[in-house]
């Protein structure tokens, strides 16, 4: 039989998009496809270290930023948007005369609204099917928009579970779903809690916090300082990893703490295990990954990004996380806090090679 072949895209904003691509790059792998990565920067270097022997091909990402000032995001990505909308002409081009050279029987595209091919049976990831903005008027506005864009593919896989036990609230599951076939993919983690090496076991919650920092620049920064300073002012052991992928170098310790540019999927694991709260954005796909760990989570998400903010507050509602705002974080009144939260574990459904197959045979594939 002759091997099939498939292109994957992820979208440049937050490392979540490419890392959510791993389990289902693995599945596609175990279903004999040759795989080909689109990707630039960061997300290029993630995959690259999962999978050396993809095929990589270079893409321009949408190369967004965020600004210092919470009430100037807004502002600043609508600046930003004739370059978005360049990008997504450009992925669009790009794929045509990649389909034309490589031959792909299947595009996937992980929120890049550009990268369909319209003689191609081309999927499209996301579970922001009702992106939350600060008015309802603008939140209804971007959901037709994206439909009309979503009508372009083949089908939508949305990265959560079914209703009662999605994780993403109405993100993922709006009152109004696009006309083409959905597929709930279930829970994308690329991190397993058993992972951890059976004779670190005994060394488990070592560690008072992981801060895990993700996210367009400059808050990404804002937020290692964050974790940094106010870690070393408690005294207590501590990690953060500065989602730095393609800057391994990096590196800083002092007499509590320790700062990895970047780690792998295992030594990430591990930390996880080691540490007795996790304090992250709440980036969606970061969510995900953690949910196998049962660990207490302390949520900030980036100031202005409504998504997280929407995020953070549903989880801490279900009491599967507790949040602050950026401005009023300290370190060691959220832990003081998180010590009295009444934490309940949130469901996790594992993504299925078995489901997968099923989807991309009703693909004709």
């Amino acid at each position: 039989m002759e091997q099939k072949s498939v292109c994957i895209a992820p979208l440049d904003w937050g490392l979540g998009h490419a890392t959510r691509c791993i389990t289902l790059i693995r599945a596609l792998e175990s279903l004999n496809y040759k795989i080909y990565i689109a990707a630039e920067g960061k997300h290029e270097a993630i995959l690259k270290e999962a999978f050396p022997n993809a095929t990589f091909l270079k893409l321009r990402g949408y190369r967004i930023w965020y600004t210092k000032q919470k009430v100037l995001l807004i502002p600043g990505i609508i600046l930003q948007i004739p370059k978005i909308i360049s990008a997504i002409f450009h992925e669009f081009k790009w794929l045509k005369k990649a389909a034309n050279k490589y031959q792909f029987d299947l595009v996937i595209s992980d929120n890049r609204f550009g990268f369909y091919h319209q003689k191609t049976k081309s999927v499209f990831i996301t579970h922001q099917l009702e992106l939350q903005t600060p008015f309802r008027w603008s939140t209804r506005l971007n959901q037709i928009i994206t439909y009309a864009l979503i009508k372009n593919y083949s089908a939508c896989w949305v990265a959560d579970m079914q209703p009662p036990h999605n994780l993403s609230g109405v993100l993922a599951n709006p009152k109004h779903k696009p006309s083409i076939p959905i597929w709930y993919m279930n829970c994308l983690s690329r991190l397993h809690a058993d992972q951890l090496k059976s004779e670190e076991e005994e060394k488990l919650e070592t560690n008072e916090f992981l801060g895990i920092v993700s996210g367009p620049e400059p808050q990404r920064t804002l937020l290692e300082n964050i974790f940094w300073q106010q870690g070393n002012d408690i005294g207590a052991p501590f990690v953060v990893v500065a989602g730095l992928p393609d800057n391994t170098t990096y590196h800083k310790k002092s007499e509590s703490g320790i700062l990895y540019g970047h780690l792998n999927g295992k030594d990430l694991a591990t930390e996880i295990k080691h540490a007795k709260y996790i304090i992250c954005r709440g980036g969606y796909t970061t969510l995900m990954e953690l949910i196998p760990f049962y660990k207490k989570l302390i949520l900030v998400p980036t100031p202005g990004q409504t998504e997280q903010a929407y995020l953070a507050q549903y989880w801490q509602e279900k009491k599967w996380a507790i949040t602050f705002s950026q401005n009023e974080f300290k370190v060691q009144t959220a832990i003081e806090k998180a010590s009295q939260f009444d934490y309940q574990s949130p469901p996790f459904i594992e993504f299925s090679t078995i489901a997968l197959a099923r989807e991309l045979k009703q693909l004709s594939l």
